[in-house]
């Protein structure tokens, strides 16, 4: 029995480090925007979207010129199109599916 408790604790400890290190992956600036402003996308589009962070792949960004952020997102295995916008304090402003085209 003690055994299976540790063998279960160890493969969630394994999935949370899976997770960490799949919001820790966007360190680098997309677009021009702040790491904070990725991180804080992948975490807002896993919660809104309802998906697990590790499904969501970052595309593409843009800084246009008034501060606001807008960070592409590939969401899930088929790799739905969604787009992020953060304000200049890496605070999310929405996250929304993308219409197909």
């Amino acid at each position: 029995m003690r055994s299976s408790i540790n063998i279960a604790c160890f493969a969630c400890v394994a999935s949370a480090g899976l997770l960490l290190a799949a919001c820790n992956s966007t360190s680098l600036r997309v677009g021009g925007a702040p790491e904070a402003s990725v991180k804080n996308c992948v975490a807002a589009a896993a919660r809104e979207l309802r998906v697990p962070p590790g499904t969501i792949a970052v595309d593409s960004g843009s800084t246009p010129r008034d501060g606001v952020y807008t960070i592409n997102l590939k969401v899930g295995p088929q790799g739905r199109s969604a787009v992020c916008t953060t304000d200049e304090n890496s605070a999310v402003l929405g996250v929304v599916y993308k219409r197909p085209e």
